[in-house]
Parts: C-alpha cells; sequence; structure tokens
C-alpha cells in the first residue's frame, strides 16, 4: 500500500508536497503555464510538455537521492529527456554512481522508480509506460576503468548531464 511507504512519495492522490507535485509545478513554471495547463499538455500527450516534466522529475529524483547518504556521488541524465526526443511512454536514462554497488542501494532505486511509474501513470493517464526511469548503477570502479555505464559518463558522443553531485 503506498501510504505506508517509509518515502510518502505518493498517497492515494498526488500529494501537495510529493516528488510528482512539485516537478509538475516546476516544469508548469518553467514552461510559462500554471499546472492545470501543463497537467492537461501531458495527458494530450504533447512532446515538449513531456520532455519538460521528464527533467523536472529527474531534478525530483536527484533530490530524493542526495538526502539517502553518501552511497551516493552523482546521477547523469542522457537520452531523449536531454535532447527533446520524449514520447508519453518514453523514460528518463540515469546514471547513479555509488562507491560501490550493492544490493540495497540497487533496490532502493528500483523501489523509488515503481512509485513514482505508478504515480506517473495515474496523473498522466499513459498506462502504457512499463518504466518511469531506466536506472543504470555505476560504482568508482566502473568509471575508474572506463568500463560499462561508467564510459558513458565520460562520453563526449552520449554526453550526459550531471545534475548532481556530493
Amino acid at each position: 500500500m503506498i501510504e505506508s511507504t517509509p518515502s510518502l512519495l505518493l498517497g492515494p492522490a498526488i500529494r501537495r508536497d510529493g516528488v510528482l507535485a512539485r516537478a509538475l509545478g516546476t516544469a508548469a513554471a518553467r514552461e510559462g503555464q500554471d499546472s492545470p495547463g501543463f497537467l492537461a499538455s501531458l495527458r494530450a500527450g504533447d512532446s515538449a510538455t513531456h520532455s519538460a516534466f521528464r527533467y523536472a522529475l529527474a531534478q525530483e529524483f536527484c533530490r530524493y537521492v542526495s538526502d539517502l547518504g553518501s552511497t551516493f556521488r552523482a546521477v547523469y541524465v542522457y537520452g531523449s529527456t536531454m535532447d527533446g526526443r520524449t514520447r508519453p511512454s518514453s523514460d528518463v536514462d540515469i546514471i547513479a554512481w555509488v562507491g560501490r554497488k550493492s544490493d540495497t542501494a540497487e533496490s532502493l532505486l528500483l523501489r523509488l522508480d515503481r512509485l513514482l511509474t505508478q504515480g506517473y501513470r495515474t496523473l498522466t493517464g499513459c498506462s502504457s509506460l512499463r518504466r518511469l526511469f531506466d536506472i543504470h548503477l555505476v560504482d568508482d570502479e566502473d568509471i575508474e576503468l572506463n568500463r560499462g555505464y561508467g564510459a558513458v559518463v565520460r562520453s563526449v558522443w552520449t554526453a550526459p548531464v550531471c545534475l548532481w553531485r556530493r
């Protein structure tokens, strides 16, 4: 049951102080709209609106992760969220850098994704979205050895944007 989650990201309705509500308000203000007008554009499937909202969600994701402790070093966003190719069913490509990979960190991020995906579906009416975030966990060794998604962090072709760094 969502109400019993310790993060209180969501309730039966979108919480005023929750991640989704803050992202909606931020994206709407950035686009010069009020929240109801912005939400109507989201529900209509407007690509630019979805891109703006996904970017604001990525920022809120970073804000949440930054409060989780020193395990997390940085969060990067790349892909369609950054270049305006977002569709209503697109995910947000995230690279989360941790000191050392652990099942706990991965499980926490997957739970956050599940909660936000459920809320996103409710908010936008987009039931075809499987996952809101496509999260790739990298650690210090991946970055140092330029391995896997650790190589993407330094890529000039993909050019991920660091939204938060400890």
